[in-house]
């Protein structure tokens, strides 16, 4: 019996090892920048978007020393664009970036190490999972125009606290 029994112990002891189980989230999916049309969901593994845009990987109850959040609208050819939930945050993994969304109202919130930290709208976009530069916006490439509270910016410019940042791209 006693055999029996040492049988059924090691052989149970086998299985996570013969089965390839692992403890913890699998491995992240490698960060890819989107050229598709919207609507752009947020990305799945964000830790892989997180590490591409610079961003330190923060713990999802991490407030820096000096937060803040701005109001991001983005238009294609004219149209709204949703900006999702949970861009920048991996609740699988309970990272998140220094800039990062919790609902679909457009609101950013920055929550860097520093006061003098400054993300910029480049690195959200990253973060988004979508190719953003000085004349794209995933597939939109005809023209980018990017305004801080109605002021012509630069298209990465840095996200500047509590302030408005308009993004209108066209085909």
């Amino acid at each position: 019996m006693r055999a029996g029994l040492l049988v059924v112990a090691v052989t149970l002891s086998l299985v996570p090892a013969l089965s390839g189980c692992q403890v913890g989230p699998a491995k992240p999916a490698p960060a890819e920048l989107r050229t598709s049309a919207p609507p752009w969901s947020a990305p799945r593994d964000a830790v892989s978007y997180v590490d591409k845009a610079g961003f330190e990987r923060l713990p999802l109850d991490f407030s820096g020393p000096a937060p803040y959040t701005l109001k991001l609208s983005v238009t294609v050819d004219g149209k709204p664009v949703e900006i999702p939930a949970d861009i920048g945050v991996d609740r699988l993994r309970a990272e998140q970036a220094a800039v990062h969304t919790h609902g679909t109202d457009g609101v950013l919130w920055v929550e860097a190490k520093t006061k003098a930290e400054r993300p910029t709208l480049s690195q959200f976009f990253t973060l988004w999972g979508l190719r953003y530069d000085d004349h794209c916006l995933a597939d939109a490439c005809g023209s980018l125009t990017v305004t801080v509270n109605g002021e012509k910016a630069a298209w990465d410019t840095k996200l500047p606290r509590e302030s408005v940042v308009q993004v209108e791209a066209t085909h």
